[in-house]
């Protein structure tokens, strides 16, 4: 990160290096998060938000970055927790089926899975 300066209210303009050993002009606004940009392949002429506009905002408010990781953390446990809660519920759900059933949700499966990859045998 290179020359973070304030441009107002929780405006602030940077050059951050990139993969191209090149830096990437940044200008990020907090308070209308659409004005802000990056010349970064990714977000260039777009609304997107790129990993050095991120950069510049951790580099202008440091103290946000153990609670964003706290938050990310907290989210991945909470996917975790589903993943597991839904793989037990299919295991519910197949245990509960009986042989000629079990067949037919499996041929089922199979014949959806060919759809949706617009493939068959």
């Amino acid at each position: 990160m290179k020359n973070l300066r304030p441009v107002g209210k929780g405006a602030f303009d940077a050059e951050v290096e990139g993969s191209a050993n090149l830096p990437y002009t940044v200008h990020v606004d907090t308070a209308h998060v659409r004005q802000s940009y990056c010349d970064c392949p990714h977000a260039a002429g777009t609304r997107r938000i790129c990993k050095h506009m991120v950069a510049t905002v951790f580099a202008a408010y440091p103290q946000q970055i153990d609670a964003f990781k706290w938050e990310v953390e907290q989210a991945e446990l909470e996917y975790k927790r589903e993943e597991e809660a839904h793989r037990a519920e299919l295991v519910r759900y197949v245990n509960s089926l009986k042989k000629g059933e079990l067949r037919k949700a499996l041929l089922d499966a199979l014949i959806e899975l060919e759809e949706r990859r617009d493939r068959w045998w």
